[in-house]
């Protein structure tokens, strides 16, 4: 329920984690509810609002999964990308595009940059270090703090997606199946088991990343959103 001391700001991110030749192409749409004092709050119940926005913490919706066919052309992905944020459910909220830069994500950026697709943000996904600006225009994140920070947000209900979301039974079926393991001289491993993907909870990892790390425009009122996406 909302607090009357709190204004809920709506913001949204897309995540792209890029295929290769077994692996398609997976973007997510996430929502993120984060409560904030009221501009309407007068100075005497400040201290009273403070404590509401201590108890409260922000949510994350899943409003869209899609996956390109395999063998789908970098191009083609692309243009799939810029129809989904050309959604005027979507294109209102401006949000920014968080793609994987990693191995062949340097050569897909370019694409996507020459084919228009607005506010992308490269992300490298790396297996130790800070995460954060890496002071080349992008980011660097580790993968396990990518899933496990979309693991926690599942397991606190803090992530909630509409069960009739295409996908959505993959998506939890991925999340299951992400493994944490270490190779034979003792090096951390971390990705879907065998014969499994995590393409899905990537790219809604690189969403979440993105609305944690930095503010993403203001967007629509909630219910237009659900009539729109969900």
């Amino acid at each position: 329920m909302n607090h009357p001391l709190l204004d809920y700001r709506r913001t949204v991110a897309v995540g792209v984690d890029l295929g290769q030749s077994k692996d398609p192409t997976s973007i997510a749409v996430i929502e993120k509810i984060a409560p904030e004092i009221g501009a309407h709050v007068f100075t005497a119940r400040v201290p009273e609002a403070r404590e509401a926005l201590r108890n409260e913490r922000p949510s994350y919706i899943l409003r869209l999964l899609e996956q390109a066919p395999l063998g789908e052309p970098y191009p083609a992905q692309a243009q799939r990308v810029n129809r989904i944020l050309a959604r005027q459910q979507i294109a209102e909220h401006d949000p920014d595009v968080w793609i994987d830069y990693t191995g062949v994500g340097r050569a897909v950026y370019d694409i996507f940059r020459d084919h228009r697709v607005p506010r992308i943000k490269p992300v490298t996904i790396i297996f130790n270090g800070q995460e954060g600006p890496n002071g080349n225009g992008g980011h660097s994140v580790p993968k396990i703090n990518l899933v496990s920070r979309l693991q926690a947000l599942m397991h606190t209900g803090k992530l909630s997606m509409p069960e009739s979301l295409p996908l959505a039974k993959t998506f939890r079926r991925e999340l299951l199946d992400f493994r944490v393991g270490y190779s034979a001289v003792g090096n951390a491993t971390f990705g879907a088991r065998e014969g499994a993907h995590d393409d899905l909870i990537l790219a809604a990892a690189l969403a979440v990343y993105g609305l944690d790390s930095q503010r993403i425009a203001e967007v629509m009122p909630l219910s237009q959103f659900l009539r729109g996406v969900a």
